[in-house]
């Protein structure tokens, strides 16, 4: 895979870990990326250039309809496929082709069986809502690290047609591959949220992304009732059948961590930028994180307060004294795991590893100084969020 002749190679980031020497990209809590195949895709040392070919039909396609796979081909330094899924994708941050498009690939989508190192599917986030433009990868590292199920995420350089769109992040797809990664049983539901808190009757509203054609959303409503039944005295253990709790903890703290406003228990709007999967081995749901690229960069003038519940699952736990505390001590265990991490070095290393990037992308929306600031106030939250969650009051 050809990397960006600008950066230098190898490039290893000791003082942005806690241990000392290169970073895997993977965080404590990946499977062993030294036998997985897809591990070259997100090595955070490198960027590579992703150089995709549409047709004239392909593109007119996209104009018509941008949530359609069409064809592509895609060229990564020596390695090239043919006849690859292509679309446009985004809420907020949706822009057509001809401004700074974000992309979903699927190497399958035309030829079965069609992989990228192993990979079916990847995301390319054109980090319009991180002008830090590491953010959403500093994101996804913490929660990786703190042996929570999240996407592994390497900056990349896009050309379409040999035009250069600029810098992106290469984003894994939280697909049945990346299941298999963090579950035993990668046969369940996985579902996005539907901006809907978890509430009975509001199955419909969360997209079934595997498992469509049976489209059995059972598991979602057995989750759904223990919530809504679940007592005060009891909240874990009533929902002990249906939600991994401790896990669920962890998956909040790491929401305040990291300074995510528009999450799930965190959230300053409502449920939003979450997965949820039921792993039929256990019968157990897990969140998995997704559309982190507005973490480290605070909404409000004072830090986000991580006793803040606006979410039925997340405010039914602070209501019980026994969640309440057994957060608590995850959210301690949050702010000490933070500084093991020595993030604000790996903001700088990052930092300077896409800055010549940022200057040369000819699509971005901000300018130089604006990337400058942003970063600087990541930095600065790496810095500052230790303390601020030991301060803290439950």
């Amino acid at each position: 895979m050809r990397r960006m002749s600008l950066l230098v190679a190898a490039t290893t980031f000791a003082a942005g870990c806690g241990g000392g020497g290169p970073l895997d990209g993977d965080g404590g809590g990946d499977p062993d990326a030294a036998i997985d195949p897809t591990a070259e895709v997100f090595d955070p040392d490198t960027i590579d250039t992703y150089e995709l070919t549409l047709s004239p039909a392909s593109i007119a396609a996209l104009a018509a309809d941008p949530r359609t796979y069409v064809r592509g081909d895609l060229r990564v330094g020596t390695y090239a496929l043919t006849n690859i899924g292509v679309r446009l994708k985004g809420e907020y941050n949706f822009r057509p082709l001809d401004r700074k498009a974000a992309f979903k690939l699927k190497f399958d989508e035309f030829v079965g069986g069609q992989t990228f190192h192993g990979l079916k599917r990847l995301t390319l986030n054109n980090s319009l809502e991180d002008t830090s433009w590491v953010a959403e990868r500093l994101t996804y590292h913490c929660f990786r690290a703190a042996d929570l199920p999240a996407p592994r995420a390497a900056s990349a350089w896009i050309t379409v047609n040999g035009e250069p769109y600029g810098l992106y992040v290469a984003l894994e797809t939280e697909d049945k591959r990346f299941l298999a990664r963090w579950f035993t049983d990668d046969s369940g539901n996985l579902y996005e949220e539907g901006m809907e808190d978890l509430l009975p009757g509001n199955e419909a509203s969360f997209d079934l992304e595997t498992n469509e054609a049976a489209n059995d959303r059972s598991d979602l409503t057995a989750l759904f009732a223990a919530i809504a039944t679940a007592g005060d005295a009891t909240f874990l253990a009533d929902l002990a059948a249906t939600l991994d709790g401790p896990e669920f903890l962890r998956f909040c703290a790491y929401e305040a961590a990291v300074s995510q406003w528009d999450g799930y228990c965190q959230t300053r709007f409502g449920p939003n930028n979450f997965r949820l999967y039921h792993d039929p081995s256990t019968g157990h749901f897990h969140f998995i994180p997704w559309g982190m690229d507005m973490s480290w960069k605070p909404y409000e003038a004072t830090p986000l307060d991580p006793y803040d519940a606006r979410t039925v699952l997340f405010r039914g736990c602070l209501d019980s004294a026994s969640c309440r505390d057994a957060y608590a001590v995850e959210v301690r265990a949050a702010a000490d795991h933070l500084e093991s991490l020595n993030l604000p070095a790996l903001v700088d290393a990052w930092g300077d590893q896409v800055r010549p990037l940022v200057a040369a992308d000819p699509r971005k929306e901000v300018d130089l100084d604006r990337f400058e600031e942003t970063l600087a106030e990541v930095r600065a939250r790496a810095v500052a969020r230790p303390a601020e969650l030991r301060a803290a009051q439950p």
